[in-house]
């Protein structure tokens, strides 16, 4: 007899204590998962912040989950003004945190490994887009949720790679990296129609002159 085919979701591996692992990552109060954020930062997204942390330590999870969504939208639009040069590290800070508090409240209660894979590409935006913040605490999120999905996984205890350098690269910390004077590097300009191949595991650094848009694919 015909009929729909349904097939479910990839069960996830140890789901019992993943909650547990992610939430020995976060402080034990509302008051330490806060950020020292500057006047750029508008007052009202400092207390959308305390409210989205509040939300999620009194485990209203759709609340929290609704709030860290319109603070990624919000910081979302300050990290595509201008030059990234010009985007104030505060607004990556704040998008991190959205994050942060989205992939979270994925993951309270999950239900298969669709879920936990959503959560981690929350995290893997927020390590692209955003700063470390909490002691690079979403790449402990992102090696936890990874031990948690089916098939390969890293080896226990590893972290994944930063996908950043922490050296501004136009105004570089020399006391802090004093080896970065001696960096070789090439550069160039390019012009519209022209592309440039970076060989895997290159370093990079890119400023856009123009109102522009870049892509990004990491090949397997």
């Amino acid at each position: 007899m015909a009929g729909d085919t349904h097939c479910p979701a990839e069960p996830l591996a140890r789901e019992g204590t993943l909650w547990e692992a992610l939430r020995a990552l976060l402080p034990h109060s509302k008051e330490d998962l806060k950020l020292d954020l500057g006047e750029k930062v508008e007052r009202s997204v400092v207390t959308l912040l305390q409210r989205a942390t509040e939300l999620f330590y009194e485990g209203r999870r759709d609340e929290c989950l609704q709030s860290s969504e319109v603070i990624l939208d919000y910081s979302w639009e300050k990290l595509n003004t201008g030059t990234w040069q010009d985007v104030d590290k505060d607004w990556r800070r704040v998008y991190a945190i959205g994050c942060l508090l989205k992939a979270l409240c994925l993951c309270q209660a999950p239900e298969d490994a669709n879920t936990v894979a959503a959560a981690l590409r929350v995290c893997d935006m927020g390590l692209l887009m955003g700063a470390a913040i909490l002691g690079d605490i979403l790449l402990k999120v992102t090696a936890i949720l990874q031990t948690h999905l089916p098939g390969k996984r890293p080896a226990h205890g590893s972290i994944p790679e930063q996908p950043c350098t922490k050296v501004d690269v136009e105004n570089p910390d020399l006391e802090k990296f004093p080896k970065f004077a001696k960096a070789p590097f090439l550069s160039c300009i390019l012009s519209p129609g022209e592309i440039l191949f970076i060989p895997v595991k290159y370093w990079h650094y890119v400023r856009a002159l123009d109102l522009s848009f870049s892509v990004s694919f990491w090949w397997s």
